[in-house]
C-alpha cells in the first residue's frame, strides 16, 4: 500500500497543506523543529488513530484552533483506494472522530486495516534500556494493525481495568471493599484477556524468528542470537477466563492498598534478549540500535507477509543514528516500500537516487511549510479527489 495524498489542517504547526507523495522514497529535511516529524504523525494519525509521540490529542491541534485534522488517500495493491480521515476537537464532546471513504465510522476500531505503517526512531532506543510500557506500546501498536478484534479486546481490557482501579481507590478511601461490584469487571477484563494473550504470542513468536534473522544480517558476526522473549502474565497454554477472574478476586485485598490492579495484560513485558541473556544490563549502543532496527525490519516483513502488501514505513531522524553498514541494510529492506524520511540534511540520503525531496521550514509567523525541491522518477496519474470536508 502506499500514501498517494496527505492533507493537514490546523495539525500542529501546520495552517493547512497537501502532499502527494511518491510511492517510492520521500525525503523531508529541514532544520530542527520546523515540524518535519509532524507529517509523520498525521500519517500515523491515520493509521492508529493515535500518535507516536503523545497520548493526548489535544496537543496536536494547533495552538488557538478548536480543531484539527488530517486525512490520507491510500491505494493498495489489489487496485482498491480509501479515504482516512480524523478529525481532532478537544473541546467537543466527541473529541475524536474518524471517517472513513467519506462516511463517519462508528468506532475507532473501523481504521485499522486501511492504511498500515511501521515506525522507527530515535525513541526506539529505548526499547531495550526503558520500563515494559514501551515494550507493551511496540507489541499494541503493531499487534492492532493485524488484528481488530486485538484492538477491541485492549479497548474492553483498558476501559474494564480503570473501573476496577476506581473502585480500589474507593475502597482504600472508605476503608470498605465491595467485592460484588468489581466481578462484573474483573470478567471482563479476564475475557478481553483471552484474546490478548493468545494474539501477543503468536505474533511475537513470528516477529521474534524474522528479528532474529535481520539482527544476524545486519550485525554480520556469529553467535549474536538475538531473540524476543513475551511474558505473559498467565501461561498461554492453560489460560482461561476464569482462572484470571480467579487471581484477580483474590488479589482484592492487598491491591486496595496501591490502589490500582498489579496483575494483567498491561502488566507484561517483552523481552530483547542476545545470546540467551536479558540485553539491557549489558548491551552496547550498537548492539541497541541493531536490535531495534531488527525488529522494525521484522515487523515491515510480517506485515507484508500477512497482509499481502507492504505498509508505508516511516524513518524518524534515524538515519543520522545509524552508522554505513546499518544504513546500507536499511535501504537495501526498504526496496519497493513507500518510506517517509526526515532529516536535517538532504545529503544524508544521497546514496539513494530515486526520491522525492520536499524542504521544511517555518514562514514569518511559525506556521510550517512544505516545498518539494525534487520529484523523483515519474509515476502514473491518480485521480483527482474533492477536498475532504473537515467542517
Amino acid at each position: 500500500m502506499w500514501i498517494e495524498e496527505l492533507r493537514l489542517r490546523d495539525f500542529r504547526n501546520y495552517g493547512e497543506i497537501t502532499l502527494r507523495p511518491h510511492r517510492g522514497m520521500n525525503l523531508f529535511f529541514g532544520q530542527n523543529g520546523s515540524g518535519k516529524t509532524n507529517l509523520l504523525e498525521a500519517a500515523h494519525y491515520c493509521a492508529l488513530g493515535k500518535s507516536h509521540r503523545t497520548n493526548a490529542d489535544r496537543e496536536v491541534v494547533r495552538r488557538g484552533c478548536p480543531m484539527g485534522a488530517c486525512s490520507v488517500r491510500v491505494a493498495h495493491a489489489d487496485g482498491s483506494r480509501s479515504e482516512v480521515t480524523l478529525r481532532l476537537a478537544p473541546e467537543e464532546h466527541n473529541k475524536k472522530q474518524v471517517w472513513i471513504d467519506r462516511k463517519r465510522a462508528a468506532r475507532l476500531a473501523d481504521l485499522m486495516g486501511h492504511l498500515g505503517c511501521v515506525i522507527f526512531s530515535p525513541e526506539d532506543l529505548s526499547l531495550v534500556r526503558e520500563g515494559p510500557a514501551v515494550r507493551r506500546r511496540l507489541m499494541d501498536m503493531f499487534i492492532s494493525q493485524l488484528s481488530p478484534r486485538y484492538f477491541i479486546a485492549l479497548q474492553r481490557y483498558s476501559q474494564a481495568l480503570e473501573s476496577r482501579n476506581a473502585l480500589l481507590r474507593d475502597a482504600r478511601r472508605e476503608g470498605a471493599l465491595r467485592g460484588e461490584l468489581m466481578t462484573p469487571y474483573e470478567e471482563l477484563m479476564s475475557q478481553a484477556a483471552g484474546i490478548i494473550l493468545p494474539e501477543r504470542a503468536r505474533i511475537m513468536e513470528q516477529l521474534s524468528a524474522l528479528a532474529a534473522e535481520k539482527y544476524a544480517a545486519i550485525a554480520g558476526r556469529e553467535g549474536e542470537d538475538f531473540s524476543l522473549r513475551y511474558l505473559p502474565c498467565m501461561a498461554v497454554e492453560s489460560f482461561s477466563p476464569e482462572k484470571m477472574a480467579e487471581k484477580l478476586a483474590q488479589r482484592r485485598e492487598e491491591e486496595v492498598f496501591r490502589g490500582s490492579t498489579g496483575f494483567g495484560p498491561h502488566r507484561e513485558d517483552l523481552e530483547f534478549t542476545l545470546r540467551g541473556r536479558e540485553m539491557k544490563p549489558f548491551a552496547s549502543q550498537g548492539q541497541v540500535r541493531t536490535a531495534a532496527l531488527a525488529v522494525r525490519l521484522a515487523q515491515l516483513a510480517l506485515f507484508t507477509r500477512q497482509r499481502g502488501e507492504s505498509p508505508v514505513l516511516l524513518l524518524d531522524d534515524v538515519m543520522s543514528e545509524l552508522d554505513k553498514t546499518r544504513r546500507a541494510r536499511l535501504l537495501e529492506e526498504i526496496s519497493g516500500v513507500q518510506t517517509f524520511v526526515t532529516c536535517t540534511d538532504e545529503s544524508d540520503l544521497d546514496d539513494f537516487t530515486d526520491k522525492r525531496t520536499w524542504q521544511v521550514s517555518l514562514d514569518g509567523e511559525a506556521c510550517g511549510c512544505v516545498r518539494q525541491t525534487r520529484a523523483g522518477a515519474p509515476e502514473e496519474a491518480v485521480p483527482e479527489d474533492p477536498e475532504p470536508d473537515f467542517s
